[in-house]
């Protein structure tokens, strides 16, 4: 015999609480938004200001899923800086590189990095606020190294056809080039309201990224050629 369920008792068990633990899905879009919410705040308000109570009503939660999530503010912090240098490297490799141009290839990077730094400011700010903590929190990841591989590989292939071509120096230590190529944007962005304060123009205007993007190629280019 069937048991009939009445529409009153579908309504009492459908208006019960679940008991079911949160899907995986759910529980990494709440994790995804906690780090979005956090690298905003620690971009504008600085390790300090940034308190979990702040990030918390920024990604619209409560308190405790920030500590059950991350486990502290400082683990936080260290993820967001991961997140950023992923970020980074990430829409990097995307790049549509042809290495048998390397002149071209190495332009690309260039201008990418570059036109990286204007579009996402907010990574200047917590490598500046890092700095302020003497790297304490990328200390912590582990993986870091193995994060940056992936962008030395493609500067390094990009030189090794430029060399093979007889284009570039085959003396060119790969590593202090991309440390060059990333100052030269780093400097011009996190230092921008200074130095258009000292030579009284604005030096983000289009106009001005887009002849220092040149200059910044100039200059490598000189360097790497030979």
């Amino acid at each position: 015999m069937k048991k009939i369920h009445s529409a009153s008792s579908r309504s009492a068990e459908e208006s019960m609480p679940s008991t079911r633990k949160p899907r995986p899905r759910k529980t990494q879009t709440t994790r995804d938004a906690i780090l979005e919410a956090a690298e905003l705040t620690f971009a504008q308000k600085g390790y300090t200001g940034a308190t979990v109570e702040r990030i918390s009503k920024q990604a619209k939660c409560y308190e405790s899923l920030i500590y059950y999530h991350f486990g502290s503010k400082d683990k936080l912090f260290s993820l967001v800086l991961e997140n950023a240098y992923r970020k980074l490297i990430e829409a990097e490799q995307a790049l549509e590189l042809n290495f048998d141009k390397p002149e071209e290839a190495l332009r690309a990077i260039i201008l990418f990095i570059w036109d990286y730094y204007q579009n996402h400011p907010e990574l200047i700010i917590l490598l500046n606020t890092e700095n302020l903590h003497k790297g304490k929190h990328l200390k912590k990841i582990q993986s870091l190294n193995q994060l940056f591989s992936p962008a030395i590989e493609i500067l390094q292939t990009t030189i090794n056809s430029g060399v093979r071509k007889k284009l570039f120096r085959a003396d060119i230590d790969v590593v202090n080039l991309y440390i060059s190529i990333m100052s030269l944007g780093y400097f011009y962005v996190s230092n921008r309201y200074t130095l258009s304060a000292f030579l009284d123009k604005n030096l983000m205007a289009p106009e001005e990224c887009s002849q220092w993007g040149e200059h910044i190629v100039d200059i490598v280019f000189k360097s790497v050629r030979k």
